[in-house]
């Protein structure tokens, strides 16, 4: 979706919290893929950490981090991921359901091109992938 509308919209990636730290709720789905961190407790830790992830998940899109006080993540309930569409004053278009499970790109990808084109954006084609 960030390919096909990257110019009709701003993408961000908020790196929160560590989901599965070695210190907390440890997943043994993470020691299995070889994924062992510890909960950052530095500002420079969580930057070093929301690197490592991006690289690890081939992430394109620009790529924020939250603070440790992990005031965006309470703002949006971010834990363990989510999806928004803001529209263009800030105020939430679409909100969708706790990641990844609840991921319902489709409904999603309707939302931004309804939003797109209440904002008077056209529509881009979707090229079949």
């Amino acid at each position: 979706m960030y390919q096909r509308y990257k110019n009709q919209a701003t993408f961000l990636a908020v790196y929160v919290r560590e989901a599965h730290p070695t210190d907390g709720w440890r997943a043994s789905g993470n020691d299995k893929a070889g994924i062992t961190l510890a909960q950052p407790r530095t500002s420079e830790e969580r930057q070093k950490v929301a690197q490592q992830c991006c690289a690890t998940l081939e992430i394109t899109m620009p790529l924020l981090v939250d603070t440790l006080d992990d005031r965006v993540g309470h703002a949006y309930s971010g834990m363990p991921d989510r999806l928004y569409i803001l529209d263009s004053q800030g105020r939430v278009a679409y909100k969708g359901g706790r990641g990844p499970m609840g991921f319902q790109p489709s409904e999603m990808e309707q939302a931004l091109i309804a939003l797109l084109m209440a904002e008077g954006q056209p529509r881009q084609p979707v090229t079949p992938q």
